[in-house]
């Protein structure tokens, strides 16, 4: 199976589109920063499939950021995709958590928050829907029916090895052929309900869709290859050290001999010691009063 994937696709004959995604390489990197309880990392999974399906989907020039939260034992869940095709991803927990503990359990009474930042905005989109059921997918296609009115359907699953995800959506059609469209959608939707986890798990886009929609006519695009990137960075470190100040950096370097800023997406360490932050506030200060410098 081809590694790190989405597939977008049309139906010629009905007002319906779909999008196939499948992680493997991603997906390792994720879980090989951070050893994850069994049940999270399944939902984390799903979450990261669902926010690479959800991106294609927005066709943006940014970044889509899909946030859980809740007063559960995970506090958080957080994946990032971009239109640089690049995915991250992140949970936080405080608890033992049992294999089989569902979302719910996890989660409680939580929130699902979808964030899409598009360069040039002056304002991010936010939508924020309440968890719904013990699937993410529910909750899902609860937040396109209110936020876009659009008859949604998705399939997530996710193991140890791999993630993938299934995405329907209706199109508008016109008034006139709405009672066909709903023919449409209901016939397509159904075939569609009949996939298993391991069909979606293991099988490849093509043989995935001609096993459900056989006697459909379906167009598959050119696939999209995805892959793990985090933007964390020292100078970003810097810039975060930048703003404590210099008499909180010098305080934390008194007790502590050094600042230490762990990346939790990616669980890379940036290790400041007494002459880099002398030297990074040194540059600041320069900086500031260099008349040639662009602020």
């Amino acid at each position: 199976m081809k590694s790190d994937c989405l597939q977008r696709f049309i139906f010629d004959n009905a007002a319906i589109r779909g999008e196939w995604v499948n992680l493997q390489e991603s997906w390792q990197e994720v879980l090989n920063r951070r050893d994850y309880p069994q049940a999270l990392r399944n939902v984390l999974g799903e979450m990261m499939g669902a926010a690479a399906l959800l991106t294609a989907t927005v066709k943006i020039t940014g970044r889509l950021v899909m946030q859980v939260r809740s007063e559960g034992p995970v506090s958080l869940m957080m994946v990032e995709c971009t239109s640089k095709n690049t995915l991250r991803a992140l949970a936080q927990w405080n608890d033992d958590i049992a294999d089989d503990a569902s979302l719910t359990d996890m989660m409680g009474g939580g929130t699902l928050a979808i964030t899409i930042e598009q360069e040039g905005a002056k304002q991010p989109y936010q939508g924020v829907v309440s968890l719904q059921g013990d699937k993410l997918s529910e909750t899902l296609e609860s937040y396109f029916e209110n936020s876009e009115q659009l008859a949604t359907k998705i399939w997530l699953s996710a193991n140890e090895h791999n993630v993938a995800g299934l995405f329907l959506q209706q199109l508008p059609s016109e008034e006139n052929q709405q009672v066909d469209a709903e023919e449409d959608w209901f016939r397509i939707s159904q075939l569609a309900g009949t996939i298993t986890d391991e069909e979606l798990l293991t099988l490849e886009s093509e043989t995935l869709l001609h096993r459900l929609f056989n006697e459909e006519q379906v167009r598959l695009f050119e696939p999209t290859d995805l892959h793990f990137s985090c933007t964390c960075s020292r100078q970003r470190v810097e810039e975060t050290i930048a703003m404590l100040g210099q008499e909180e950096a010098d305080d934390i370097i008194a007790t502590e001999g050094e600042i230490e800023v762990a990346c939790e997406f990616c669980n890379q360490h940036y290790i400041f010691d007494k002459v880099d932050v002398a030297k990074l506030f040194n540059n600041t200060v320069a900086s500031l009063s260099d008349p040639n410098t662009l602020h």
